[in-house]
């Protein structure tokens, strides 16, 4: 081998190792952005928890209008409901989404029913159950406590 062929040798290692590189770094960046794609779904959607139970959590405390509660509590009680199963990779979330919706479509019913006896009971219930719900979506997301 003469000096030509080794400086040819040389070139060649080094353009292949460069595009061996590239294409590794091309992917490590794709399968980067992916993640990051997923996580921002992630938060869209447990942003839109957040809303759709404090949404709940007001309308079953603070409303006592029977024909506004009929109104506007049952498809926020549809969609908790659906979102306890969305989220079900967070078993944690998905129980206090159920409490959640069960301690305020209950207290929503007695008020319906114009029951006083149960309310109490219910209004500390759905409190609770949504202050547990936004603590889980403060653990997923690693937030501080708000």
């Amino acid at each position: 081998m003469n000096k030509e062929d080794v400086i040819l040798i040389a070139a060649l290692i080094a353009s292949l190792t460069s595009v061996v590189t590239l294409g590794l770094n091309t992917r490590l960046a794709i399968m980067r952005e992916k993640r990051m794609l997923l996580w921002e779904k992630e938060l869209e959607r447990l942003h839109h928890l957040e809303e759709i139970s404090g949404m709940a959590k007001e309308i079953a405390l603070c409303h006592a209008d029977p024909e506004v509660l009929q109104k506007e509590f049952p498809p926020l009680y549809d969609e908790l409901r659906q979102s306890a199963g969305r989220f079900g990779r967070y078993p944690q979330l998905a129980n206090s989404i159920r409490d959640l919706n069960q301690a305020s479509s209950a207290l929503v019913s007695d008020k319906i029913n114009k029951s006083i006896t149960g309310q109490g009971g219910w209004a500390k219930k759905v409190t609770e159950a949504h202050t547990a719900l936004l603590a889980e979506c403060d653990v997923i997301t690693k937030r501080e406590k708000t």
